[in-house]
This record gives structure tokens, C-alpha cells and sequence, in this order.
């Protein structure tokens, strides 16, 4: 998965953006990272995947918000782990 990484107006919060086409089913990504051992907030539009003392908001076209994150590197990996965990879409 092709994405790129952007520093929000918060500074201790980076944006996950693909650039390429992704449509996720939240409902099932809820399931599939409750799996996984994340902590799921599902509000329909979005979801909030907590791990640790990382918060990831997840949104349907695949973008994401990781914070804390302050380094790009960290946040990459973040987005890689969960888009591998996700596939390309699930939805």
C-alpha cells in the first residue's frame, strides 16, 4: 500500500493518506483489529483503534490519524502494520 505521511496543525499528531484507492468496511475492520488486540471505538464514520497509548482513527477511504506521533518513521510503521493487518480493502 502506497501512502504518504502529513503533519497536522497538532503537533503531536501525523495523517496517514493512500494514494491509492481503499474502501474499508469499518464493521469488519473493528472485528479484525479487536483480533489483534486493539481497543475499538466504532462511531459509523470512523473508527478509533487504541493500542497502548497510541490512538488511530480510521476512516472508509483508508486515511488515517495516529496520535501521539511526532515521527514520521514511527507513524509509518503504525500505517504499514495496520494496513497489512487490514489487506487492501476489506469492504
Amino acid at each position: 500500500m502506497k501512502f504518504k505521511v502529513v503533519r497536522l496543525c497538532k503537533a503531536d499528531a501525523l495523517s496517514i493518506v493512500p494514494q491509492e484507492v481503499v474502501r474499508f468496511d469499518l464493521e469488519a475492520s473493528s472485528g479484525i483489529l479487536r483480533e489483534e488486540g486493539y481497543d475499538i471505538e466504532d462511531s459509523g464514520i470512523m473508527i478509533v483503534a487504541r493500542k497502548g497509548r497510541t490512538d488511530i482513527t480510521i476512516y472508509r477511504n483508508g486515511r488515517m490519524m495516529i496520535h501521539p506521533a511526532t515521527e514520521k518513521e514511527r507513524a509509518r510503521e503504525i500505517a504499514t502494520e495496520l494496513y497489512s493487518i487490514l489487506g487492501p480493502a476489506t469492504g
